[in-house]
């Protein structure tokens, strides 16, 4: 199955700054305000006590939202356990002491730390921006592409990953030295954070955690769906947002439509996703064509790739921005990488967050 994961690893979208090493792909200053791991989910004011959105000027961004509290202080897997992957095969999982959760959005490493499985982590992706990972060596090169050789320098006891990591060579080999390799397919939209909790736990011999974690996890999106509701503008009125995804003054520049993440994000957001409704599917290059049919009133980027373009002005410079009605307004709201599209058992805080930014323009 190609989900959204792996059209954005193809065309290229989740390469890191070009440059040696992996200083690029680190994750921007926000001033020292990382929070306690928390589940409690943010009030919003409502529509009648907030500014008119389409007042507000500048540029915001949303906080990340830390690490994510464990549903229990100890998990009690229940092991073995046997089952068949996303891609056919068979897998069988006998030790969890040394995992690696390895995803293009950080979903699986924050998922595996809810279940209360997080001190068993042993290495990450540079997605997996969570404060108590930090420290552990990364095991991805450009983004994306597993480093085998990494992986079995960690000696882990199972490896779970989606399509949007890869090579396929890589993971066979994996499993040619004896690990456990899982290859799951979540569905990252708001229906799906049971099921895909539910993946993870399975895999993991910790069923009833999943459970927990799930019930939690779609009651904290609830809650965060009714706050928005209240405060975003509704009906014809609703902002027109649109998603931009870039990458270095002379790199990447798309912008993010139906099926991409983006979209569910944008709705959730109680926004207009201008790109959606003009028939752009998946990713389409952001021409000052494209950008002047759509005309959005907020820009929505990811922190890292509004940096690599040298911030606001920078991205004011690429052709048809800054005619935007968004550009006109500098309108333009960065979400953490790591919580832009993944929708994981932090969505519910992570939604709150980047509404506060869109329709408060708090955080700048």
């Amino acid at each position: 199955m190609r989900n959204r994961g792996t059209t954005l690893a193809a065309l290229g979208l989740v390469l890191c700054l070009a440059g040696p090493g992996l200083a690029a792909c680190q994750a921007p200053d926000r001033g020292g305000q990382e929070e306690a791991a928390t589940n409690a989910v943010e009030s919003l004011p409502d529509r009648a006590q907030a500014p008119d959105p389409r007042a507000l000027t500048g540029p915001s961004s949303a906080q990340p939202v830390g690490d994510i509290e464990p549903i229990a202080p100890q998990a009690r897997p229940q092991l073995p356990v046997s089952f068949t992957d996303a891609t056919g095969a068979a897998v069988e999982v006998t030790d969890v002491s040394r995992i690696l959760a390895l995803d293009l959005y950080g979903t699986l490493s924050r998922t595996v730390s809810g279940l209360g499985l997080g001190e068993n982590i042993v290495g990450r992706t540079v997605s997996s921006e969570e404060p108590a990972l930090a420290d552990l060596p990364v095991v991805t090169e450009g983004g994306h592409s597993l480093n085998a050789e990494a992986i079995l320098g960690l000696r882990p006891s199972v490896v779970l990953v989606d399509e949007s990591v890869g090579p396929p060579e890589v993971i066979q080999q994996l499993r040619d030295a004896g690990v456990p390799v899982a290859v799951l397919d979540p569905r990252r939209v708001p229906d799906s954070l049971g099921d895909d909790i539910a993946l993870v736990a399975g895999a993991l011999g910790v069923r009833e955690e999943g459970a927990a974690l799930a019930e939690r996890t779609r009651a904290q999106m609830e809650q965060a769906t009714a706050e928005v509701r209240d405060l975003a503008p509704s009906g014809e009125d609703r902002l027109r947002l649109a998603y931009l995804y870039m990458r270095g003054s002379n790199g990447p520049f798309f912008l993010l439509g139906k099926g991409s993440g983006a979209d569910a994000m944008i709705a959730a957001l109680g926004g207009r996703d201008v790109a959606s409704e003009a028939g752009i599917a998946d990713v389409k290059p952001a021409t000052a064509e494209s950008l002047a049919k759509l005309d959005p009133e907020v820009l929505v980027v990811m922190d890292k790739g509004l940096e690599s373009v040298g911030g606001v002005d920078g991205l004011l410079a690429r052709p048809g921005v800054a005619q935007t009605a968004a550009g006109k307004n500098r309108r333009v709201v960065s979400l953490p990488d790591s919580e832009a599209i993944s929708m994981g058992p932090q969505a519910g805080l992570s939604l709150v967050r980047a509404a506060k930014a869109v329709y408060l323009g708090e955080a700048q």
